[in-house]
């Protein structure tokens, strides 16, 4: 268990009622539109209306319904943009780079990949993609969190245990490019590692964390790691530190890993409740979000990563439900921050795309560290005056709070 210390308490932006269950929250990257927040919802239902108490297994056999929602999202306001039914929504995210309108990717219960464009406060729907039959969508990641890519990928993971990749051609086209059985049972997570975009993660319900490297067939995983007692539902590679991911489980821990090395993680943190999604901070490799199902929401400080349990420097316990959904704001201060698209200039994007995927390049870590004002070659990471506005929800109480985390 983490050592316990006093910890100041988060102050509460914004309360909404997203009236169906609420279990995915994604702030935009883009620059100009870092006050935008997409929340996903998910609701059972059958002819004769909701059926609150049933919980989300992939096994019921009732029409499950959705509601896609957009905000925009100020310190003082939160103002409802657009909302659109569909299916079942179960993840989201948005492309990590930098468009003229942002394009938001999502799986859902149909067991299909959608891509939509943000524009004027609307999201549009441009293209889909069947994952397959009978199949709820579970995760997504894209593959250019790190390298500027114009035709990058997505990975996505299904209910039947399979793993997809998926190509995105003009911001809107798809096209399937490879699909593998990477788990016995649901695969809950898939996730690319941003410094080896070749290189994918994934999780699932067999307790079970596997590699892949998809410049061959995956006919067999790269490792596989049974570190994870239950379920592996999170991952998430580090964009800030090369070789650092995290990883999530039913079993209610978070172990950080070095790439180079998967026999062991690095260390283990036990945060209670299951660990259902992890965010490492935007702009600084040092903080990592977890959302707890059943224990809330914290943030650790994962400075220091020697074998010993990561320090939580913060915890968010107002939804009275399962924690899903959790996201930073891109902006450290959205108080002034306008929903602009004039805002955007050439310097916010990367536009070196390195020969060797596996390798940094300098010349993007340094433009990187200039946009996020974070001189990450310190090992002092800034904590006051980051990123600090975090947006969570939860599903049975369907409820979504914006709130801002304390300094230290």
């Amino acid at each position: 268990m983490a050592a316990k210390e006093p910890r100041r308490t988060p102050t509460t932006l914004h309360v909404f009622d997203t009236e169906y269950s609420a279990d995915s929250a994604e702030f935009c990257p883009a620059p100009g539109y870092c006050n935008v927040l997409a929340v996903g919802t998910y609701q059972l239902a059958d002819e004769e209306g909701f059926q609150e108490e049933d919980d989300a297994s992939c096994n019921i056999p009732k029409k499950r319904l959705g509601r896609l929602l957009l905000f925009h999202c100020l310190e003082e306001t939160l103002q409802l943009t657009d909302r659109q039914d569909t299916a079942a929504i179960l993840d989201m995210k948005w492309n990590p780079e930098s468009l003229e309108h942002p394009v938001l990717a999502l799986v859902n219960a149909d067991g299909e990949l959608q891509l939509l464009q943000l524009n004027d406060k609307i999201l549009h729907n441009t293209n889909s993609s069947v994952i397959g039959d009978d199949r709820l969508g579970l995760s997504l990641d894209w593959s250019n969190a790190k390298y500027h890519n114009s035709e990058p990928s997505i990975v996505t993971s299904d209910s039947k245990g399979m793993v997809s990749t998926f190509q995105v051609s003009n911001e809107r086209s798809l096209s399937q490019i490879s699909q593998w059985t990477a788990h016995e049972f649901e695969a809950w997570i898939s996730a690319f590692d941003y410094w080896q975009p070749n290189v994918i993660y994934s999780g699932g319900d067999d307790c079970r964390l596997k590699g892949w490297d998809i410049r061959k067939p995956c006919h067999a995983p790269t490792f596989v790691s049974k570190s994870h007692s239950m379920g592996v539902c999170s991952i998430h590679s580090n964009r800030w530190r090369e070789n650092i991911i995290a990883t999530g489980s039913y079993d209610e821990n978070i172990l950080l890993w070095d790439t180079r090395q998967m026999k062991s993680p690095l260390s283990k943190t036990s945060v209670g409740g299951g660990v259902w999604r992890l965010k490492w901070h935007p702009s600084n490799g040092q903080f990592l979000l977890a959302a707890c199902m059943h224990n809330g929401f914290f943030i650790l400080d994962c400075s220091s990563i020697n074998g010993e349990p990561q320090r939580v420097i913060s915890s968010y316990d107002r939804h009275e439900s399962l924690a899903y959904g959790v996201d930073w704001c891109h902006k450290s201060n959205i108080s002034n921050y306008r929903h602009d698209s004039s805002l955007l200039t050439n310097k916010d994007t990367i536009t070196t795309k390195p020969e060797n995927l596996e390798k940094p390049i300098s010349e993007i870590d340094d433009l990187e560290m200039k946009l996020s004002g974070v001189e990450l070659r310190e090992s002092k990471a800034c904590w006051e005056g980051s990123n600090q506005v975090i947006a969570s929800c939860s599903f049975y109480d369907h409820v979504l709070h914006v709130w801002k985390a304390p300094d230290k």
